[in-house]
């Protein structure tokens, strides 16, 4: 099973993001390198559009990045490392012992707002931080939550949705990954989030459609959502593992890291894109 999207010809910034994530996760003998691959240009989009400046400042008026799609964690550290906000050193202790840089993110590492790994969190802590902000009055700070589709399974995820929509949060922006898999199966196959667009819309969301591996595109639509005045959901549909073929919709890579063999694979794949 794969996920529809367009034949997206991957830059060379995501090629070398997705060059460290293999390098980092091979390394430290960690999993959830196909979650990793597919959320990429996501969170290069989703870095460009907040102001960087006032998160290394730590402001109080700054974005907020809530990763509740915890386990793409090595993504999300090398995504941070090509923004300024991860040493090299840093980066390179990964999944190793004695690293704060492990498998799920974690708010102990600098420049995490909150930890995930259980899903369907993020996304109620997103909402409660909204609301924070808006009261305190900090209008030009936004919220942005990245959720997997199969964690939009969890109950929790629906009730944000209906509380965000009924006190019409317009600084919330949530973006989902949309590969079409949880951990054990097809999103389909466990339980049907569609008509997913029409579900949000129905919650008062401004809803948008996007192709998850363009990152220009999904740059351009969190732009334009700024001025929705309504709760924002961005469906990004990509493909779990996207950028190695043998990899690319075949879910076993959810747990399974990549041995020397397949590593090695890998590497060439890459090269040649």
């Amino acid at each position: 099973m794969k996920t529809e999207t367009k034949d997206t010809v991957l830059s060379q910034e995501s090629l070398a993001n997705r060059r460290t994530i293999l390098d980092i996760i091979h390394r430290g003998g960690a999993s959830h390198i196909s979650s990793s691959f597919s959320a990429v240009e996501i969170l290069r989009a989703m870095y460009r559009a907040v102001d960087i400046d006032k998160i290394r400042s730590n402001s109080e008026d700054r974005d907020r990045v809530i990763i509740s799609k915890g386990h793409c964690a090595a993504a999300v550290y090398t995504v941070m490392h090509d923004y300024g906000l991860i040493s090299d050193e840093y980066l390179e202790s990964y999944h190793t012992n004695g690293s704060l840089l492990s498998g799920l993110v974690s708010h102990f590492v600098p420049y995490v707002e909150h930890s995930t790994g259980s899903l369907g969190h993020g996304l109620s802590v997103g909402l409660g931080v909204a609301i924070g902000l808006k009261a305190r009055g900090f209008d030009s700070a936004s919220v942005y939550v990245i959720v997997g589709d199969a964690e939009m399974h969890e109950g929790s995820n629906w009730e944000a949705f209906m509380l965000a929509g009924h006190v019409g949060l317009g600084n919330l922006c949530v973006i989902i990954d949309n590969n079409g898999f949880g951990a054990i199966g097809g999103t389909d196959e466990c339980c049907s989030l569609e008509p997913l667009k029409d579900k949000l819309e129905s919650f008062g969301f401004a809803t948008y459609e996007a192709d998850g591996h363009d990152e220009d595109e999904v740059y351009s639509v969190i732009r334009q959502s700024r001025s929705a005045g309504h709760p924002v959901g961005i469906i990004c549909k990509t493909i779990k593992g996207k950028g190695v073929s043998f990899m690319e919709g075949d879910n076993v890579w959810h747990y399974r890291p990549p041995n020397k063999e397949a590593y090695a694979k890998m590497v060439l794949e890459l090269e040649r894109l």
